[in-house]
């Protein structure tokens, strides 16, 4: 009754144009009226939470597009794309995408191959919905709507997926660039969703850059400029006082602009929220709003839905959260999406973002935080994953060092004294056929618990841990040519760094980077090393895991290339600036990280190309699991397009490739029970693929999955299956079986 009692006033504020969610939605109502109907959902939709809670939905999907094109068009006047877009809808886009000068700038246009004298680049999409529509057609119309205006370069389209995601690559960059501009001014939305008929979104892009060129404030424009939604995100420091004015001085400029002089809406798709609230009543005058508060008062006569949304009279500034703006932190919990640990509990203390809030809070305490501190596997998954560029594991390594582990340290202590810890690892090794057994696993197990405690409550030795065969003869005793003389020059210009595991077991990861090395001409040098650091700095040992790196930045100076077989040290050799932040070191670990190239980009390099051949009787199903230290250190290309180009192999992409397994070095002996949930995610996925071979870039990565995965798909390093072919295309050429 009451909305049919304001028809004709609900007609009258009708925003006209093409999407809206500021306010409630009357209008959808009145139409369902119309029709003869009352679609409740209309008006629940875009409510925010603030009428009522919606336990079950029924939705209805769209058919996939047959196929898409996307074009990439660089205009050289503003003024053009205002004039191009109703033309361009005509050819009914499923994006339509604009950034203008200023984003251009700020995302680099020299990095993304953006011309200097574009004044905004657009992103179009066309979808082949229906068996009539060619999309070649389709691209013809497009470039002839594009050319009778003035262009910098001709419109670059694409068809194929890899294609048209490099066109998407520039507008992707936006978001972690702008957290990533300045470490004090942040994004700050806060006349992020302004709408205008669509025709004019080129005068309100002029009108917002002259705004802020005022204001002398950095600034992205962009959005769907097909139906004229434009997001504006200012770079601001809320907790400057003179940004602090630019801000609301810009927050109620413009929103009065749009509403004033284009007709437009605050808001077309983020909601009202707390920020917006406070100029719903401009936007549809007080007798419109005073239905939306009985509408409110209709559902909620108690007021405890979402109070304050929508329907409020406080000013926006009253909602900003100070604190939070003063960190880096964008709170968007992309590192939750990626953090192995949430993934099993759900639980915000055990997750990245909550990490974060924990170990930066200024009442911070280690005993009290300890569990949740202990949790994180170091896996950097937050880091890559992270817009900001914030490393949440970092943050909880640092104050892990404030309260070293002392039985980690007794071990690592022991560890670096390498004559007496090599022998140790040959007596084991010696008797491995022994200890190595189901009984003798399960009453090591029982006789470990006080040792294993030491490390962590939850700590033991489990007896379905895969152990990996010690070698009883290291790789350094089996290459003794490749060791460089006390006091000589360098024998090579490329050192291997082969870390602990290609040393110390006998899984053949270490033979195999030797072996491919030498099928690209490469002889290396085995020189002096210690222990990268990464599981020493893991267990809060800085000061012992800089010692160390002191050792490898002396024994590496020499070397124009060190190539690594693992992950984990490529990445922890690439960091060794960061943990020499302000010292001596630091120059020289940065030359270090220069140099540093895993084996797997350095076959994808080189300019030798040996051949290769089949080395199985039949075509092997191989997948990848992408260790999350190799991605951090940016190597994420280069394995899979190895693996898809070995003779014999048919590569596949399993589900969750970049997902972390659980293992993260001695974090299966830390938690061997949560890495086992962990790794249950990866066994799923390995299932789905049909992978007969798992092959991935780290040793302590293959303990992990042939535990995980316990026999259902053999696990090889990458450089094993190099090897492989290459042996495989020899034995071919000298008349052996392949």
């Amino acid at each position: 009754m009451l909305l049919q009692e304001n028809a004709t006033l609900i007609a009258q504020k009708r925003p006209t144009v093409s999407k809206n969610s500021c306010g409630y939605n009357p209008f959808g109502l009145a139409d369902g009226f119309a029709r003869g109907c009352f679609d409740l959902p209309k008006l629940f939709v875009g409510s925010e939470g603030t009428l009522g809670l919606i336990s079950e939905a029924t939705i209805r999907l769209v058919e996939k597009p047959r196929a898409t094109l996307t074009a990439l068009i660089h205009f050289y006047r503003l003024d053009d794309v205002g004039e191009a877009v109703p033309k361009l809808l005509e050819l009914s886009p499923s994006a339509l995408e604009v950034m203008d000068a200023n984003t251009l700038n700020l995302i680099g246009r020299a990095k993304h191959a953006i011309p200097a004298d574009a004044a905004a680049t657009l992103l179009a999409e066309l979808d082949a919905d229906g068996a009539g529509i060619d999309l070649r057609a389709q691209a013809e119309r497009m470039t002839e709507i594009c050319r009778r205006y003035r262009l910098t370069s001709d419109p670059v389209i694409a068809f194929e997926p890899e294609q048209r995601e490099q066109l998407w690559k520039a507008r992707k960059a936006l978001y972690p660039t702008l957290y990533r501009f300045d470490p004090r001014k942040k994004p700050i939305n806060f006349v992020d969703d302004v709408v205008v008929p669509a025709e004019r979104i080129g005068e309100l892009i002029r009108y917002l850059e002259e705004f802020f060129a005022g204001q002398r404030v950095p600034v992205a424009i962009f959005g769907h400029i097909g139906n004229g939604n434009a997001h504006i995100i200012p770079l601001l420091d809320v907790n400057d006082q003179d940004d602090f004015q630019k801000m609301v001085q810009g927050y109620h400029e413009i929103h009065q602009t749009v509403l004033g002089r284009f007709g437009g809406s605050i808001c077309g798709e983020h909601g009202d929220g707390r920020v917006r609230a406070e100029y719903v009543r401009t936007m549809f005058g007080p007798e419109l709003y005073d239905l939306f508060v009985r509408v409110k008062q209709s559902f909620d006569p108690s007021g405890v839905l979402n109070p304050g949304i929508k329907i409020s009279d406080r000013p926006f500034t009253d909602h900003i959260d100070y604190v939070r703006l003063s960190k880096p932190c964008a709170t968007c919990a992309k590192c939750n999406a990626v953090c192995p640990v949430y993934d099993v509990f759900q639980s915000e203390d055990m997750s990245s973002r909550g990490w974060f809030e924990i170990v930066t809070d200024k009442n911070y305490s280690y005993l009290n935080s300890k569990r949740v501190v202990e949790a994180c596997l170091n896996c950097k998954s937050c880091r890559t994953a992270c817009p900001a560029g914030v490393d949440v594991s970092q943050l909880i390594l640092d104050r892990r060092a404030e309260h070293p582990n002392k039985m980690a340290g007794v071990i690592f202590r022991f560890h670096a004294q390498t004559v007496q810890f090599e022998k140790f690892l040959k007596l084991l090794a010696r008797y491995q056929p022994i200890w190595d057994r189901p009984l003798m696993r399960r009453l090591l197990d029982y006789l470990t618990k006080p040792f294993m405690r030491g490390l962590a409550e939850t700590a033991r030795l489990s007896p379905q841990l895969v152990m990996p065969r010690l070698a009883r003869q290291h790789l350094c005793d089996r290459y003794p040519e490749l060791i460089p003389q006390a006091g000589q020059a360098a024998r090579s210009p490329v050192a291997y760094f082969h870390g602990c595991a290609a040393n110390y077991f006998d899984d053949g990861v270490g033979d195999a980077v030797i072996a491919v090395l030498r099928k690209h001409g490469v002889e290396p040098d085995l020189p002096p090393q210690r222990c990268s650091g990464t599981p020493i700095e893991t267990y809060g040992h800085r000061a012992l895991a800089k010692e160390g790196a002191r050792v490898n930045l002396a024994s590496l100076a020499k070397y124009d290339k060190v190539v690594t077989g693992c992950a984990s040290c490529t990445l922890m050799l690439k960091d060794y600036p960061t943990l020499f932040t302000g010292e001596p070191e630091q120059a020289a670990a940065q030359v270090l990280a220069k140099r540093v190239t895993h084996i797997s980009e350095f076959v994808s390099q080189s300019p030798v190309k040996p051949a290769m051949a089949n080395s199985q009787p039949t075509r092997c199903k191989v997948a990848y699991h992408s260790s999350c230290h190799l991605r951090a250190a940016g190597v994420t290309k280069e394995p899979r397009a190895i693996l898809a180009g070995l003779p014999g192999v048919e590569y596949v992409e399993m589900p969750d490739a970049d997902r972390c397994a659980g293992g993260a070095g001695t974090y299966l002996v830390k938690d061997f029970e949560t890495s086992q949930r962990i790794v249950e995610r990866k066994r799923r996925a390995v299932e789905q693929s049909g992978a007969e071979v798992v092959a991935t870039s780290c040793p302590a990565c293959m303990i992990q999955l042939r535990t995980g995965l316990q026999g259902a798909a053999e696990v090889k390093h990458v450089a094993q299956l190099i090897q492989e072919a290459y042996e495989a295309a020899d034995q071919q050429t000298s008349g052996g079986p392949a």
